[in-house]
């Protein structure tokens, strides 16, 4: 990485906050590219030039500046970042009261170019993968560019067995940040916001627990494993679906305990449409207090004693409220049939 005018700007506001003399940054040209002088940005500077050829440092004195074009007296040092040279700082003032600045500004500035870089290439990685993720969505996903894509841009070996998680909360990209830090004794293929308030987390399976931040309230679904591109793909449209199917909060909503639901959730729009039509506008009519009671009786798997200590009423009550239910609709909870067909008219609505 080199020392360019947007990246030399960043430095110098960073810098200029602790150091109290001129600073100037030239890039591997000699050109200043950013400086507390807005006056010299954009000169070629001769010190930086000679430190250039040399990759030695350059002290210049007042009776050195008329050998330089366009300096002043000071200390100019080389910048190194991965062994290449990425320019040259220099502090201006006598070169005897500057140098030790000299020295702490440069390593100062090699450590922000390496900070940069890295937060370049996170970000770099981010993108690619947010672009590799909506291929992999689209319906039209091509599986063989996918898996190259993989494999030579994001240096990924995809055909192995992964687990889906999809993180439902408010904030998204703080989410996937603890996310993150919290797989990192893991192995995982992505952590990555998706849409308005949603994190995918894709990771190696088996595992053997899910965390997640105390500090975000979030809803959690868990698709089953799956191999490897396909499996993703499956695996994610399940995690949502169990977040869909499911009102619980807090806990993760495991996909494979909610198959019941998912069957009836899949059930043919247009069969489930000509057999409930008729119960659904009946049912839509009823009292409040009747799909309550209707919800918690499957909750509790049609036990009469358990739904009437949930819901704090005598049993005789919900006799009554189920006697009701099943003379206005047409319908019997407590029939397996009626049951089925009840349970599925509530999971689409």
């Amino acid at each position: 990485m080199e020392l360019t005018d947007q990246l030399g700007r960043e430095i110098i506001n960073r810098l200029s906050k602790y150091i109290n003399v001129p600073i100037n940054l030239m890039n591997p040209q000699g050109k200043i590219v950013a400086s507390t002088d807005p006056a010299r940005v954009g000169q070629s500077h001769g010190g930086a030039i000679a430190v250039i050829e040399t990759t030695e440092p350059q002290f210049i004195t007042d009776e050195d500046v008329i050998h330089y074009a366009n300096v002043k007296p000071g200390a100019n040092l080389p910048i190194f970042h991965r062994d290449k040279l990425a320019g040259v700082v220099g502090l201006t003032g006598p070169p005897d009261q500057v140098t030790q600045a000299a020295g702490m500004t440069q390593g100062s500035v090699e450590i922000a170019l390496e900070q940069i870089y890295i937060q370049r290439q996170a970000f770099y990685q981010e993108r690619q993968w947010n672009h590799w993720l909506q291929q992999l969505l689209n319906e039209e996903m091509d599986r063989d560019e996918l898996i190259r894509e993989a494999s030579y841009t994001l240096r990924t070996d995809v055909n192995r067995t992964w687990q889906v998680l999809v993180f439902q909360a408010e904030e998204p990209f703080e989410l996937a940040e603890s996310l993150k830090s919290m797989f990192h004794h893991k192995d995982y293929l992505f952590i990555l916001p998706y849409q308005d308030n949603m994190v995918i987390a894709t990771i190696l399976f088996p595992e053997t627990s899910i965390f997640y931040p105390d500090n975000i309230r979030s809803r959690i679904g868990v698709g089953e494993p799956g191999f490897s591109i396909d499996g993703i793909r499956h695996s994610f449209k399940q995690a949502c679906e169990a977040i869909e199917l499911s009102d619980r909060k807090c806990e993760p909503i495991y996909s494979r305990d909610l198959q019941m639901e998912r069957l009836l959730h899949n059930v043919d729009p247009r069969t489930f449409l000509e057999v409930t039509e008729a119960y659904q506008n009946r049912l839509q009519h009823l009292e409040k207090i009747y799909h309550t009671t209707l919800t918690h009786f499957f909750k509790q798997d049609m036990k009469m004693n358990r739904t009437a200590e949930v819901l704090h009423i005598h049993r005789n009550t919900l006799i009554y409220r189920l006697d009701q239910l099943t003379r206005k609709v047409g319908l019997d909870p407590r029939h397996f049939k009626d049951a089925v067909i009840l349970q599925t008219i509530l999971l689409h609505n």
